[in-house]
């Protein structure tokens, strides 16, 4: 007994490669010019329809498929009968170019019924092939057109011998002479053996991450935003009128924006308003001396590499914690604070000298501290900052700006 096949995953896996193409497009027309007023509209007239930094116009058919294709495959048949359909209804438009994209390559045609019947045989190569590198001579073109042709009579139930039946452009595609058909080919971009679903999948979190608009904030959120984008694009492909399905910079911008800021379930930790005070109430008391001055004070022969180093930490990630949010950073800094107080008044062992391992090793040993202590803390808030590296650096730079020092009690 034969069932049914109600399986739609491929047509569900189709799709998801239409929208995963478009948002990578939209992303590397942004990456190309981020002031450029780019148009992305899915679902319109072919599975991609595109206007790029320059107003050139891009009508893209995207297919995941796991066959080779030949002239003789339906989806290529269909796909070029759409551009055909296009080409003449956007009036021959030389601004707007074609693309057909698939993770699958070409093969050569073979002998079939349909060849038989237009009475073609296969050429030397594949006819894709002679697409690709634009060898448009006589032969291909014939085998081409007469392709063409006999799919669009397939497609829209055309019977020759009846003009009353004559639908689309048929009329206008069966009277296009040789030159008339290259010049329809030269606007064709054959792209095979592309990536598949899920390498589409990594080059569009990697086009995410080079994006002018990824920030610190994105970090670790590449998926929030991909979600984000599909689903923007799945919603706008829904939409009946075309102002409606239209997606721009401003869409792109506003999923970023929100991702960074509005999409994170943990709270800011309400301390940042105590570093206010503590800065306010040590700015009175502190010195001039740095990082290296108080190295230097109870070790003299600390080892010079070392300390350009820590001098360079320091400083450098004043510039670093400029990409947060002043408030996470702030709360970040006070936590940093309370630990390395609690360390100074419990475990510090005070000494007029050290050697360079002493205290090198101490050095570290409070890093190591101050980085457990925010980790517990980072499971209720989001301090914006998620690396360890960063915040053994807001270690240093407590020590820098004079918070702490290792001469006195």
């Amino acid at each position: 007994m034969e069932l049914i096949n109600r399986d739609a995953s491929d047509k569900y896996k189709g799709f998801r490669y239409q929208k995963l193409r478009l948002a990578k497009k939209m992303l590397e027309l942004i990456k190309a010019d981020l002031k450029a007023n780019i148009i992305a509209i899915p679902e319109y007239r072919d599975d991609g329809f595109l206007i790029d930094n320059l107003g050139n116009s891009i009508l893209e058919q995207n297919k995941e498929y796991s066959n080779n294709f030949t002239m003789n495959s339906v989806e290529i048949q269909k796909s070029v009968v759409n551009f055909l359909d296009n080409y003449f209804d956007l009036d021959k438009d030389p601004h707007i170019n074609y693309i057909f994209h698939t993770n699958v390559n070409y093969a050569k045609e073979r002998d079939s019924i349909l060849l038989q019947k237009l009475n073609l045989k296969p050429l030397d190569k594949p006819i894709l092939e002679y697409l690709i590198t634009n060898d448009f001579n006589d032969s291909v073109i014939e085998f081409f057109s007469k392709i063409i042709i006999e799919s669009y009579i397939e497609q829209y139930k055309i019977v020759p011998s009846k003009p009353s039946t004559y639908k689309g452009v048929y009329e206008k595609i069966i009277v296009m002479d040789k030159e008339e058909w290259r010049k329809f080919l030269k606007k064709l971009t054959f792209q095979f053996g592309q990536g598949n679903l899920d390498e589409l999948t990594v080059e569009l979190e990697k086009e995410i991450k080079e994006c002018e608009l990824y920030d610190m904030q994105h970090v670790n959120r590449e998926q929030q935003i991909r979600s984000c984008l599909l689903e923007k694009i799945d919603e706008r492909m829904a939409q009946k009128h075309l102002l409606q399905k239209i997606m721009n910079i401003d869409t792109i911008k506003t999923i970023f924006y929100e991702v960074g800021s509005n999409m994170n379930h943990l709270k800011i930790d309400e301390t940042h308003t105590f570093w206010l005070e503590i800065y306010e109430e040590l700015e009175g008391e502190k010195n001039i001396r740095n990082i290296r001055d108080k190295i230097e004070a109870v070790c003299a022969n600390f080892k010079e590499t070392t300390l350009k180093r820590y001098n360079r930490e320091a400083t450098t990630v004043r510039d670093e914690l400029k990409n947060y949010d002043k408030r996470q950073i702030n709360a970040l800094r006070f936590r940093v604070y309370e630990s390395m107080e609690r360390y100074f008044d419990d475990r510090f062992p005070y000494k007029k000298t050290y050697t360079f391992d002493e205290l090198n090793l101490i050095i570290k040993e409070i890093k190591k501290v101050v980085v457990e202590d925010i980790q517990i803390l980072r499971e209720d808030y989001d301090y914006g900052v998620k690396n360890n590296i960063t915040m053994e650096k807001i270690v240093l730079l407590l020590v820098d700006e004079c918070f702490y020092s290792f001469d006195k009690e």
